[in-house]
């Protein structure tokens, strides 16, 4: 190759990966930008972080912040999605944002980037002193949050669909004076699809709150 022709080859390249920051850059100016402005505050906060990630890419267009970008956005979407506390509009127009930013950087080769949740049935059976225990709630926690919650049947079990992950799950109910039935597993979802709680001992609300360490409990399904 002629020195004249690789002057020109070299600058293509360059001017390829200045036209992929700055369709980057346009991405986020509007279409992201669009979808923030329409967030409440909280849920604004947890997105400016991966926005944060994405300005990086228009100027740092490289592999490594691609997938630091998709990472972050994989999580707090996840965390968003997860949110019981989340109305379905705002669960949505994340869902949009993310399904628009992996078409977008599709259209550019790269590989996937914010990650669908993939739903599993965790199955749950719960025995107090040997005998199937109805009407127990049974809560799964993530981060700290509770993302779903139901009761057994009369047999004591009861299923709860739930992302792949890792997850803490707690039984709880009042059995009488002051007692109540509480115990708390550490599952990982697919791993993990069926749990047994086989309690013999009831606990006080001091001991529940003691081994929760701070974190509340909900005591009915919301």
């Amino acid at each position: 190759m002629a020195v004249e022709d690789w002057k020109t080859y070299k600058y293509s390249q360059v001017e390829l990966k200045k036209d992929v920051r700055d369709e980057v850059h346009e991405f986020l100016t509007k279409v992201f930008n669009t979808y923030m402005v329409r967030l409440p505050p909280n849920i604004f906060k947890q997105l400016d972080i991966v926005r944060d990630k994405l300005v990086t890419l228009t100027t740092r267009f490289n592999n490594d912040n691609y997938a630091e970008f998709c990472e972050t956005f994989s999580k707090i979407y996840r965390l968003i999605i997860l949110d019981k506390d989340v109305g379905g509009e705002i669960k949505n127009a994340i869902r949009e944002l993310s399904e628009k930013t992996n078409n977008f950087f599709a259209s550019k080769g790269m590989s996937l980037c914010v990650r669908e949740l993939s739903y599993n049935v965790l199955r749950i059976k719960v025995l107090f002193e040997s005998s199937p225990l109805k009407d127990a709630l049974v809560a799964v926690e993530s981060e700290g949050r509770v993302v779903a919650s139901t009761k057994t049947s009369d047999n004591g079990v009861c299923s709860i669909e739930v992302p792949e992950g890792k997850y803490t799950v707690y039984v709880y109910k009042y059995v009488k004076g002051g007692q109540y039935v509480y115990e708390e597993k550490t599952v990982n979802v697919p791993v993990d699809s069926e749990v047994l709680f086989d309690i013999k001992e009831t606990k006080s609300d001091t001991e529940i709150v003691r081994e929760r360490g701070g974190r509340p409990i909900i005591k009915e399904i919301s």
